[in-house]
């Protein structure tokens, strides 16, 4: 769980960029993205993929852009952690 540490702070900082959200919305590792507080719709979705794989160095596949991913903050994360370990092995 702690190697999942930066990727969160980094995804927090680009979550908060631009959502625009201040620094009284909690974002934690269970925050839910879809339907919860943070209440993200799609157009907030394809701007987070586009700044994810931007800041990241990744591709995020069509088939991957769907709730078990982005149901919180730590799936998003996990699945950051799982693109970047699976670039490097390549």
């Amino acid at each position: 769980m702690s190697a999942l540490k930066p990727i969160e702070q980094r995804l927090t900082e680009i979550i908060r960029r631009d959502l625009k959200l201040g620094p009284e919305i909690e974002l934690q590792a269970d925050t839910v993205l879809f339907g919860g507080e943070l209440d993200l719709d799609s157009l907030d979705a394809l701007l987070l993929v586009q700044s994810i794989e931007k800041d990241f160095d990744i591709k995020i596949p069509t088939e991957a852009m769907g709730p078990e991913v982005f149901a919180t903050m730590l799936t998003l994360s996990a699945f950051i952690q799982h693109r970047l370990q699976t670039r490097q092995s390549a």
